[in-house]
Parts: structure tokens; sequence; C-alpha cells
């Protein structure tokens, strides 16, 4: 790369890197620091240590080892950022992240005002980082995902049951668009990406798989799922996985989480009505399971899913859109869309493709850990930003989680 092309790239990464970070500091300027300091699960940060957490992200990984004669901020702020990496030392365990009144919120942003100011220093003078910095960027967008999962549940557990957004206008428009996507013959593609773009190390290497036509059904949506509980789906075992059944009576589940009852829910706009044309949200992959077997359909591989998205274009209900909501299909504007909405369960287990190499050293463990008991989910979600999605994306939660923005299609083979 000659020294233009050089200077193109470092220029893009600092706007890239400065870009992201305002992002972050846009989702929670309408926060109070009493809302960034609460944690009601296990499951869920403070919205504080996330903004902690990415900031330490950079500092770690980038400024001690790269940029000379760096003094750390605070030396405590290993043992309080640190999410999991063991190789770089202990670290406050998940479950008390809330206990921790300090640092204050304003030391936060103060930290991430003086990592911001020698990130740029040293993409100014070390281009041998790129790839680093392009780790932290979508660290970061992944984080701001999480600011609006937690968020969403740090509100819906307080009685008052505060909006974190404006609510807009509701599509009420009568129209209803067909979303469904259909192979008509066998396919076969090439799954998962190349180094010569970016993505993750659980997206690579590339390999060959084939796909059996289907039929991939609209989303299932809030009637489909009312009528789900009418039916007695919660109370019906055969319905069930083992596990699913055993989780769903030990924790008293009768509906998707944040629905109050059959009419209302808690959204990142408030408690409004349930909208029966929105797809259902918040489902976890039991439930999930149980719809499919219900309607007698299954879910879709991660296989299945990648290559119809890799037929599309990416453009869907992302968090540039501002919506902080699933859309429906009544909406022109999504009608064809595949990406974004909400992220979609497969019944793909999260594992390592064949000849899988995870990252070097301390960044081995960012997704190689958690190759077990996990399931993919593929597509993005509103809370996602656009640049950050890709057909080849895989994320992964446990089959109990449901606070993350997901919802289900289904498959019917052709």
């Amino acid at each position: 790369m000659d020294g233009s092309l050089k200077k193109l790239k470092e220029n893009s990464l600092i706007d890239e890197f400065i870009k992201t970070r305002k992002k972050t500091n846009h989702l929670i300027s309408n926060l109070h620091s009493e809302d960034m300091v609460i944690q009601t699960e296990d499951f869920v940060s403070p919205i504080k240590w996330h903004l902690g957490h990415t900031t330490w992200f950079f500092e770690k990984f980038l400024l001690v080892p790269y940029l000379k004669e760096y003094q750390i901020f605070g030396k405590e702020f290993d043992f309080i950022f640190n999410s999991y990496y063991n190789s770089v030392g202990p670290f406050n365990s998940r479950e008390k992240r809330g206990y921790l009144n300090r640092p204050l919120l304003k030391e936060i942003l103060k930290y991430r005002e003086s990592i911001d100011e020698n990130i740029i220093k040293l993409l100014k003078n070390n281009n041998s980082v790129n790839f680093l910095i392009e780790i932290g960027i979508n660290h970061e967008e992944q984080h701001q995902e999480l600011i609006l999962m937690d968020i969403k549940n740090i509100f819906y557990s307080n009685p008052l049951k505060p909006s974190y957004s404006v609510l807009g206008a509701l599509d009420k428009s009568p129209k209803t668009n067909n979303n469904e996507f259909v192979i008509s013959k066998i396919k076969k593609f090439e799954y998962g990406c190349s180094a010569e773009t970016f993505c993750y190390d659980n997206e690579m290497p590339k390999g060959l798989s084939s796909i059996d036509p289907l039929k991939l059904t609209n989303y299932v949506t809030n009637k489909d799922w009312k009528e789900f509980i009418k039916e007695g789906g919660y109370q019906s075992h055969e319905y069930w996985l083992s596990d699913g059944w055993e989780f769903i009576k030990k924790n008293n589940i009768t509906k998707p989480l944040y629905w109050l009852d059959n009419n209302f829910h808690f959204t990142l706009k408030g408690v409004i009505k349930i909208e029966d044309s929105l797809p259902v949200s918040h489902i976890s992959f039991y439930e999930a399971c149980a719809y499919a077997k219900y309607k007698g359909l299954r879910l879709p591989s991660e296989f299945e899913l990648e290559y119809l998205l890799k037929q599309k274009s990416i453009k869907g209900n992302f968090l540039e859109n501002n919506n902080f909501m699933e859309v429906s299909y009544k909406n022109q504007n999504y009608a064809k869309s595949l990406y974004g909405n909400l992220w979609l369960w497969t019944c793909s287990n999260y594992a390592p493709f064949k000849n899988y190499k995870p990252y070097k050293k301390e960044l081995m463990e960012y997704n190689s850990k958690f190759m077990c008991n996990q399931f993919v989910l593929k597509g993005g979600s509103f809370a996602t930003p656009k640049k950050h999605i890709r057909s080849s994306y895989r994320n992964f939660y446990y089959p109990h989680n449901r606070w993350q923005f997901s919802g289900l299609r289904l498959v019917e083979d052709l």
C-alpha cells in the first residue's frame, strides 16, 4: 500500500472511531446518572459499566502496548472494566457490576475523553494497529445494542415504567406485505467470511454448504403468539424441549418478556398497546422451538438464513432508523427486508467452523470460549448499526435468554 492509500485508510479509521464513540454518547444523552448505575438482573450490566468497558478495551489492547510512554488512566480499571479476559487478570464478576457506586459517571466520561484523544494520537503515528482499531470499533457497536437491551430491562423493572424514546407514529396502513422468501431448488453456496474484509474470527474460514428447497415464513407476529397462548401453548408439554419445559415452569413464564398482559407490552417507548401485526419479540430459543412444533414447522439453520441474506442488500430497520423497536411489514419501507428488525433464532449450535482459528493472545477469548451450549442468531435488529451486520455475522445466546431483541421466522420444507 503506497503512502497516499495508507493516509486515506488512517483518516477513514479515525473518522469511523470518532463517529462510533459519538454515537454511544448520543445513545445515553437522554439518560440521567441514576439510570446508568442500576443492574436489574445478572445478565444486565449498568450503562455506566458499558461506557467504561468499551473505553478500557481501547486502552488495554491498543494504548498500553502500542502508544509509547502511555500512562494508564486508573490502575483499578483493569479489575472493574475487564469483562471476562482471564489472560488480562482478575475481574469483577458480571453479577456484581451494579455494586460499584464508584467510579462516578463523570469520571468515566472523562476517561472516555482521555482515551479518545490518545487513540487518535496513536492512529496518526501507527498504522500497524488498524485491525485492532476495527475490532475495537465493532466491539463498541455490539455494546451500543447491549446498552439499549439493558436500559430496556432497567426501565421495565421500574414500577413507573419510564420511556427511553419518544413514541413515533405507528404504521396503521391496512395493507399487509408478504415478506416470505423461497428457495425453489437445491443451492450450493459458500458460507463464512474471508480476511479480505473485516469480520470476527467466528465467521471464518469460508466453507461450502448445500441448501434444500424451502420457504422462510413471515415473522411470527403478536397476533400469532396470542393464539398460541390462547390454545394452551405454555401449558402443553408436548411442544417443549425438556429443558425448555423445566425452564418455563420454574420461572412461571406464560408470555413473552415485557408483555404486561395480552393487551399491553413495555417497549423503549414506554408501555404501549400490543399491535397484532408487529413481529413478536423477546422470545427465547425454547419458546421459538415450542412455537415451531405447535405449527408443525421448524426453525431455520444458520446456513439457510445466511444463503438468503447473501441474496439481499443490507437494508431494513436498523439503529440509524431511530425506530427503537420492531416494525410491521405493513410498512412499505421494510416490505422486502430480511436484515434488521429482530435477530432470528436458528436451530444451529454456536460451534467453530472446520479449520477455525481464534484470534491470537488475549483476544483469543473474544469468541472462542463461548462456543458451547449457545445458539446462533442471524440478521441483526433495530438496535444493530447498519454497517455492523453482514450475511456471515453470527450472534449467539443461551437458549433461555430473552432480553435480546429476538424474534422468529419458521421454515416449511418444499
